[in-house]
């Protein structure tokens, strides 16, 4: 018996050796290139299978899905699904391919039409019903904080009870109570009932509050930009003069969050010196032994990281800020970077705020371009029209590129010490023009006895991403970096 189970072993060891045999010798005759064929038409086959099991499952998940709605959507529910089934088991039609086009056009580019369309028609007049307004006898006016060509920006406080606090030192409570109010200034100009629907430029200091007005809300309705500019409250028309307001009035609001720009702790207003002055803000702590300089890039990195965090989520709405500089820039407590001011800003989806031959803009930081289109460009038709052809237009002209110049000086100007003064801003421009906006001539020229350390750390990545900011664009309105694309720049690599 044991014989005969040791006989069938071996038989089995023999045949497995001798079928391993054949193989060898099949394979020994077969042309590598014929063999490696082989394999990738297995392969192909494979994916092939992956790819129509994917859509199978995709088709019957939009079945089970329209199923459950309601029955007037069930079936273009249905046959979206279907489409996206074809598309990944690339069996396209021509049906399905233009609908996924069409969708991809409407939703998905940015700024998308649909969602411009539905915001100005629909959530504007709906967002006045509930917005709050508020009356001269709830307010206290306080310190003024700043003033610029089209308004005068106070601290306010909303009244506990009726009565007015105006005691130098507040309380925590009151302190909660705080407002920004803006007054926007009186220049006679006529303001145009039409001024929004017409989707024009503003004319006036009136119609510049109407615009940041209506800027300020239409990012006050996106939960995610919103987190990058200073909340929003709303405006009003003083109906009564009291108490510093003056009757006819228009005032914008906003949550008191910060007094404090960046252009406070750039001129050393904020104590230490720059940036060290943020370091606990930004870094959430002040660590004793640190390398200066690591610690002063840290702290520059992570506040340009805010801001072009910001500036991004403006220009997926469509928003132009055009006006981005360290003044308009608010730091936190809690380290938070907002960016304010919006009376020059364009909504490029709407049209609002936008004149292919003019822009409101500060020369210290804007762009050789001037305008954030070409001055071929048309002027914008009705709202409807304008966000229709919204994602065509961003494409053809990158309107964004203009703020993200204006952040490429930024970080010059807090990366290089002789650069942080607003004198040596505007010296730089002037010599930057001479240069024909070349950064690295202007360096060789004019600029070579500055500091450039922060910039030149970790294979002068700083400078790098500086130079692909602070240029001019090409021909097709290219050739400087987005937003998006700088927050993908070696600059922001962590350091350890």
């Amino acid at each position: 018996m044991e014989l005969t189970i040791r006989s069938k072993q071996h038989l089995r060891r023999r045949s497995k050796r001798c079928q391993q045999s054949v193989v060898l010798n099949a394979v020994d005759g077969i042309d590598p290139d014929t063999a490696t064929t082989g394999v990738q038409v297995i392969q192909s086959l494979a994916s092939l299978q992956t790819l129509q099991t994917a859509a199978d499952a995709i088709r019957g998940a939009a079945e089970s899905i329209s199923s459950l709605l309601p029955w007037p959507i069930q079936q273009p529910v249905a046959v979206l699904g279907s489409d996206v089934a074809g598309l990944v088991a690339l069996q396209p039609n021509l049906d399905g391919t233009e609908r996924l086009l069409a969708i991809y056009y409407l939703l998905l580019l940015r700024p998308s039409p649909v969602l411009g369309v539905l915001d100005f028609y629909l959530l504007v007049p709906f967002s006045k019903l509930f917005q709050r307004r508020y009356r001269v006898a709830e307010l206290t006016l306080r310190d003024r904080l700043g003033a610029g060509n089209f308004g005068q920006v106070f601290e306010g406080l909303k009244n506990k009870d009726g009565e007015r606090n105006r005691n130098a030192v507040l309380t925590a409570e009151e302190k909660k109570r705080r407002l920004v109010l803006k007054r926007v200034n009186m220049d006679g100009a006529e303001q145009r009932s039409s001024f929004l629907r017409a989707g024009t430029m503003a004319r006036g200091a009136g119609e510049t509050g109407m615009a940041e007005a209506y800027m300020c809300s239409r990012i006050m309705r996106d939960p995610v930009v919103r987190r990058g500019i200073a909340e929003y409250q709303g405006e009003f028309e003083a109906e009564e003069t009291d108490g510093g307001f003056t009757r006819g009035t228009q005032w914008l609001v906003w949550k008191f969050e910060s007094d404090s720009t960046l252009g406070d702790a750039m001129q050393g207003s904020l104590g230490a010196r720059f940036p060290e002055c943020l370091e606990e803000i930004m870094l959430g702590r002040v660590r004793e032994g640190v390398d200066e300089v690591k610690r002063d890039t840290a702290i520059i990195r992570t506040v340009l990281k805010k801001l072009l965090v910001a500036v991004k989520g403006l220009h997926s709405l469509g928003i132009v800020h055009r006006d981005v500089k360290p003044e308009n820039i608010l730091i936190t407590a809690q380290g938070d970077v907002k960016i304010i001011d919006f009376g020059a800003a364009v909504d490029m989806c709407t049209g609002i705020n936008f004149n292919p031959l003019y822009g409101m803009l500060d020369p210290r930081y804007s762009p050789p371009e001037e305008l954030v289109m070409p001055r071929n460009f048309p002027r914008a038709p009705l709202p409807f029209l304008a966000a229709l052809v919204s994602p065509i237009a961003w494409q053809f002209g990158r309107p964004d590129l203009f703020d993200t110049y204006s952040v490429g000086v930024l970080l010059l100007q807090m990366a290089v010490p002789e650069l942080r003064a607003a004198s040596a801003v505007r010296t730089f421009n002037t010599a930057l023009k001479q240069c024909d906006w070349d950064l690295e001539e202007w360096r060789a020229t004019r600029g070579s006895r500055y500091d450039y350390t922060l910039l030149d750390r970790r294979g002068n990545a700083g400078w790098d991403l500086a130079c692909k900011l602070v240029c001019r664009r090409d021909s097709f309105n290219r050739g400087r970096l987005s937003a998006a694309e700088a927050l993908r720049h070696r600059f922001f690599r962590p350091e350890f």
